[in-house]
């Protein structure tokens, strides 16, 4: 793969897609019992609600929308160690959380991790995962998206209902250009761009405008290959680092919560930003594998919906790498840290340049149990 080519792949999202659980945690320095815990809804209406508690002998469900504060005035439902309450219909609410309170240990609330925005399908929370030490990532607070620049009136009324204080842009100043913003009322903007100086933008937009070129980058198999270059380049460039300090730095600040980090399609430059965060939590690196596949989900009706519109212009199958996520893209940005800072916690420390005082803060703010 050409230089060029190389220096322009941590910027592909953007252009590619311009054209066209959550919760927080409760139970203060209370054990959490709950080794699994999850929401699931296809409306935002009905749920259903799944958990494995270990020690424990009943689990209490109660449902609410403060994140903050479910309350216990509204029971759905209950059950043992194991458990699973489906709730058939709730009231129209930007989220619904589910508080799980056993009878032994702390609380747990969780929620459907997507928000169901309709303009904005891979906006979901960056917490709900367990850590290796046994704590949970409290949710609510920190959220991934895709695009933002096309959010109905609607789908901002929810963002601004949620409480969105810090919205993190991860896309280059072409991205940003051809799409600004649309920001909740009341969110700042912070401007981090991944991609750093690239004058190379334009020949990523070209791959979704030009077949010959397409192919002549992407043929014979090279898109896979174009998407794990640019994964280490998440995990390496000086502009990456510097952009990823900013981000994190930002989000460690209560006063900054709930925020939102996003890039074009939200799953490149924001699958890397989430995968970081998840390792600083402590979370296992299998299951910020399993986070990381998951905008195969969300996006798959946006992408065949690109490809429809691109269909005798351009083979989907020169395409098709670099609208989703494979294990091998995130792994590349694994090995690249492993090789060049022998872990995940000595690229934070110099690579990010975090220091101690913010990986504290952030550990303090975003980490129960």
């Amino acid at each position: 793969m050409s230089t060029r080519i190389t220096k322009a792949t941590i910027a592909f999202v953007a252009i590619i897609m311009a054209g066209g659980l959550s919760g927080c945690m409760h139970g203060g320095g209370e054990t959490i019992p709950f080794t699994e815990a999850t929401v699931t809804s296809p409306d935002n209406h009905a749920f259903t609600v799944n958990w494995t508690a270990p020690g424990a002998t009943s689990v209490t469900v109660y449902a609410g929308t403060d994140s903050a504060h479910v309350g216990r005035d509204h029971p759905v439902g209950q059950g043992g160690a194991t458990g699973a309450v489906a709730v058939p219909s709730l009231p129209a609410a930007p989220r619904w959380y589910f508080e799980l309170v056993p009878d032994h240990g702390g609380s747990l609330t969780v929620a459907d991790r997507s928000l169901h925005l309709a303009s904005a399908p891979n906006f979901r929370d960056a917490g709900g995962y367990r850590t290796a030490d046994g704590k949970w990532v409290r949710m609510g607070l920190l959220y991934r998206s895709d695009q933002l620049d096309r959010l109905t009136p609607a789908d901002l009324d929810s963002l601004h209902t949620i409480g969105i204080h810090l919205v993190c842009d991860l896309r280059t100043d072409t991205e940003r250009k051809q799409g600004q913003d649309r920001l909740p009322l009341g969110a700042e903007p912070l401007i981090a761009d991944v991609a750093g100086a690239d004058g190379n933008s334009s020949g990523i937009a070209k791959l979704f405008t030009s077949g010959a070129h397409a192919e002549e980058v992407l043929g014979g198999g090279r898109g896979v290959q174009f998407m794990i270059d640019a994964n280490r380049q998440f995990a390496g460039a000086p502009s990456a680092n510097a952009a990823y300090h900013v981000v994190f730095t930002r989000i460690a600040d209560p006063a900054m919560q709930p925020a939102t980090f996003h890039c074009t399609a939200g799953k490149d430059r924001t699958g890397w930003a989430e995968a970081v965060f998840l390792g600083i939590m402590g979370v296992p690196r299998d299951t910020i594998m399993n986070d990381y596949l998951l905008s195969n989900g969300y996006l798959e009706a946006k992408n065949q919906k690109m490809l429809q519109a691109l269909k005798g212009h351009i083979d989907p199958v020169l395409l098709e790498p670099l609208l989703g996520v494979r294990p091998e893209y995130l792994q590349a940005g694994f090995d690249k840290i492993d090789s060049t800072y022998g872990s995940m916690d000595k690229y934070i420390h110099d690579g990010l340049k975090l220091d101690d005082a913010t990986i504290q803060a952030l550990r303090r703010e975003f980490l129960a149990g």
